[in-house]
């Protein structure tokens, strides 16, 4: 092994300039040409592992939207199972039919109305509003503020 890197010097020495040139040249290439077929191997496993990733993200989504829906109906049948219930209950003080519908009404608009304002106030947080305000800012180059209109979103 020693004598390979002393006569490697010798040979150099030895070989015309242009010749040493043309082989580092040659050797360049090589090396490039090699890392160019390594680079086209990790992008085809790249996209490979991408589209596996895709496939089970897919199923993935379309179980919980099943598991989504089978949590809401339980959902529904609760709150109709707590309505019921609430009616007897205010049927067997008030002993008024009338006076039952109406109360369990104004709680079913109550509930929905809450429903409503969380549901608004969630859509609010959907977007990507403070991150395109520092994207134009960045692109301005100005020094505006980050974080946008954060503050000032409210529950309705």
């Amino acid at each position: 092994m020693a004598e390979s890197r002393d006569t490697e010097p010798q040979q150099a020495a030895s070989e015309p300039l242009p010749e040493k040139v043309m082989a580092q040249l040659t050797e360049i290439a090589a090396l490039l040409s090699l890392t160019a077929e390594q680079y086209k191997q990790q992008t085809q496993i790249t996209k490979q592992t991408a589209s596996a990733e895709m496939a089970l993200s897919r199923r993935s989504l379309m179980l919980a939207a099943g598991l989504l829906v089978a949590l809401g109906a339980g959902v529904v049948m609760l709150w109709g199972s707590v309505l019921v219930f609430a009616g007897y209950l205010l049927y067997q003080g008030t002993a008024s039919v009338p006076l039952t519908a109406l109360l369990l009404f104004v709680v079913q608009v109550a509930m929905l109305y809450w429903c409503l304002r969380n549901m608004r106030y969630s859509l609010k947080q959907v977007g990507f509003s403070n991150t395109m305000a520092q994207v134009k800012g960045i692109l301005r180059f100005t020094a505006e503020p980050t974080g946008g209109n954060s503050a000032n979103r409210s529950a309705d």
